[in-house]
């Protein structure tokens, strides 16, 4: 498992490429990215979490099991 801290640094990365115009993804990915960092950022950085495939999709979640994100099904669209 990996830490919030190397989450947190991806994910403000690609925020930060989306709001540049660099990247543009969907709506939905977006909402996610924005998520992701919201919720990572007021968490410690030393804290592990957890990616798990469940029902077609994957899902983010702490070391308490609780869920962080659940990323959509961006191949239906």
């Amino acid at each position: 498992m990996l830490d919030v801290k190397h989450y947190l640094e991806i994910y403000k990365l690609r925020k930060e490429m989306m709001e540049k115009g660099i990247t543009n993804p969907l709506p939905e990915g977006k909402k996610v990215i924005n998520e992701i960092v919201s919720k990572l950022s007021k968490m410690s950085l030393d804290e592990k979490i957890d990616l798990q495939l469940k029902d077609g999709k994957y899902i983010m979640m702490d070391s308490n099991e609780k869920i962080i994100v659940t990323f959509p099904n961006l191949g239906e669209y």
